[in-house]
């Protein structure tokens, strides 16, 4: 790889990771697209009866935050893709576009994105602070630590999972 080739790949990782903290990644089916799990039926135990499912409890918002961030980071862009609505991707991708780094899906944006991220050495920690949740909507407020980037990420809950909505950077280092 010649110099010039590589300087022009750091540049663009670089400036995939000014994109990325601005939009903070991100694509899905809409909340209404989404299939919920399969229950798998209940098991029978030694006496022959069906023994009870367990209750599992949905995890609250910050976590479903959590979890999208971190497969946004690995990157398994399609799950990660799947925990957004089409509006959120189609505003994101308008905005990748408008920097100058037009990107045909949005898996192609995570995983630029995630690239951008591990190339820097930037780390994914972040401070959430939980605004209003009910059992089918949230607002966070999200600040990255390694950045000072925040900003306000808004969800909605579609079977177990919270799929993000909307995000608006408020702050920035």
């Amino acid at each position: 790889m010649s110099a010039s080739s590589l300087v022009i790949r750091v540049s663009r990782s670089v400036a995939a990771i000014a994109l990325a903290v601005v939009v903070l990644s991100g694509c899905a089916p809409a909340a209404s697209e989404a299939t919920p799990s399969p229950s798998a039926p209940a098991a029978p135990s030694a006496s022959g009866a069906p023994t009870p499912e367990a209750t599992v409890e949905p995890v609250g918002a910050e976590q479903g935050f959590r979890t999208w961030l971190e497969l946004s980071r690995i990157p398994d862009a399609p799950a990660a893709c799947a925990l957004m609505t089409p509006a959120l991707i189609e505003k994101m991708l308008a905005e990748v576009a408008a920097s100058g780094m037009p990107m045909s899906s949005c898996e192609e944006m995570i995983a630029l994105t995630a690239e951008a991220y591990r190339a820097t050495g930037t780390d994914a920690e972040v401070s959430i602070a939980v605004q209003e949740e009910t059992a089918t909507a949230a607002t966070l407020f999200v600040t990255y630590l390694s950045s000072g980037k925040c900003g306000t990420v808004v969800m909605e809950r579609a079977g177990d999972d919270w799929i993000l909505t909307e995000q608006s950077e408020v702050c920035g280092a």
